[in-house]
């Protein structure tokens, strides 16, 4: 099977697991009941689109001599992590309408590395440091990803329940205070997971320039950041910020993580055609 048949056959199973758990979720919403009994096995069912999207971003990543990611295929892995990690939420507490907000952004991320142009392979990527770096790099983005959406969720949730508007999928989520423990704890593994890799980073820049960190607008967007995120956590336990300064707070600090780095890569991989990492 060709590579974009596979790509497609993925995008139509994540379509089709969507599909199928919004109409129970509908179902769910029409009944008496007022959780959606959705099936384990389409539960178990959402791993085989995601580990069949991971497989296809390796497959373009995995070079010879180091790593040829493209922009499109690392955002791509960067959204099959955040559907991983929603899919394995779901399995490990039984929030089954999680999913389904997960699902369809992984539809159109698997046809992105089908964007990319000829594969560069990126500097200095067949340090094993590097191939750390990167792991850690794309789980953080991952999880700061599900919060980012997780947020969203949760303000649309919010204002749905001022204006008395329910959808399915409204209806059939936790409640708000449970959204928001769980949110934070999606943020604080997160960090976790950016300030190792901002350490791990460290270690490529005395290896590569034998300096702790260049002085660029991605490590001073990273660094901004980490702080900002830092400061979240910080103020979420001991002065219990929550609610609408809380998520403001974690949308700048991934937004300043997005232009740290799709900003870089854009310029340099497609202005410059010259990837940098």
């Amino acid at each position: 099977m060709t590579p974009i048949l596979l790509h497609l056959a993925t995008t139509l199973t994540y379509a089709s697991l969507s599909l199928i758990i919004w109409q129970q979720l509908r179902s769910s919403s029409a009944g008496s009941s007022k959780w959606p009994k959705i099936k384990p096995w389409i539960n178990f069912l959402t791993l085989l689109p995601i580990g069949l999207h991971i497989a296809l971003t390796y497959h373009y990543s995995l070079g010879f001599d180091g790593l040829q990611l493209g922009l499109g295929n690392f955002t791509s892995l960067i959204v099959a992590t955040s559907c991983l990690i929603y899919a394995s939420h779901s399995l490990w507490v039984g929030e089954n309408s999680l999913p389904a907000l997960s699902l369809p952004f992984g539809a159109v991320a698997s046809l992105l590395p089908l964007l990319d142009g000829a594969s560069i392979q990126i500097p200095h990527s067949e340090l094993p440091i590097f191939k750390i770096h990167l792991m850690l790099s794309v789980v953080a983005y991952g999880l700061l990803s599900v919060s980012l959406i997780h947020t969203l969720m949760m303000s649309y949730l919010e204002k749905s329940l001022h204006q008395h508007k329910f959808s399915p999928l409204i209806e059939n989520l936790p409640p708000l205070l449970k959204l928001e423990a769980l949110l934070f704890t999606i943020v604080l593994l997160g960090f976790l997971t950016l300030s190792a890799a901002l350490v791990s980073g460290i270690f490529i820049s005395l290896e590569i320039q034998s300096t702790i960190l260049p002085i660029n607008h991605k490590t001073i967007f990273s660094i901004a950041s980490w702080l900002l995120f830092a400061s979240l956590l910080i103020g979420r336990h001991l002065l219990g910020w929550r609610g609408k300064v809380a998520r403001k707070i974690l949308v700048i600090g991934f937004l300043l993580l997005i232009v740290a780095y799709f900003g870089s890569r854009f310029v340099s991989e497609i202005i410059l055609h010259n990837p940098q990492y």
